[in-house]
C-alpha cells in the first residue's frame, strides 16, 4: 500500500464515530420491530448526513429481548446529530421498543 492511502485511511479511521443505541423490544413487537428496520430503519440512517453504514443485532437478557444498534459517521457532529433522533424513543411510551441507552464513540479500529 502506497503512503498516500495508507494517510487516507489512518485519516478516515481516525474521524469515524459510532452511535451505539440499545432498546428493549415489547413481548409480542418482535416482528414488528424487525420489519420496521428494513420499512423505516434502514432508509432514515442512510438519509442521515454523514453517514457510512447501519447495523442492527439483538440479543437476550435476563428474558428480555434487546436490540443493539450501530450506526456509522464520517464525523462526531453528525453521529450527535442521530443521536438526538435516536434518544427521541425516550418520549415515545407506545412505540413497540423502550429505549435503554445511546452513546456516540469514536472508531478506534476496523477489520
Amino acid at each position: 500500500m502506497s503512503d498516500d492511502l495508507d494517510d487516507e485511511a489512518d485519516t478516515k479511521e481516525g474521524v469515524m464515530h459510532a452511535v451505539i443505541g440499545r432498546v428493549r423490544i415489547k413481548p409480542g413487537h418482535e416482528d414488528e420491530t424487525r420489519a420496521m428496520i428494513t420499512d423505516y430503519g434502514i432508509s432514515m440512517v442512510r438519509g442521515m448526513a454523514g453517514s457510512s453504514s447501519g447495523y442492527w443485532s439483538r440479543s437476550t437478557e435476563d428474558g428480555d429481548l434487546i436490540q443493539h444498534s450501530f450506526w456509522l459517521f464520517d464525523t462526531e457532529e453528525n453521529a450527535r446529530a442521530a443521536e438526538a433522533t435516536f434518544t427521541t424513543l425516550r418520549d415515545m411510551p407506545e412505540a413497540p421498543a423502550a429505549f435503554i441507552s445511546v452513546d456516540v464513540c469514536e472508531v478506534v479500529g476496523q477489520a
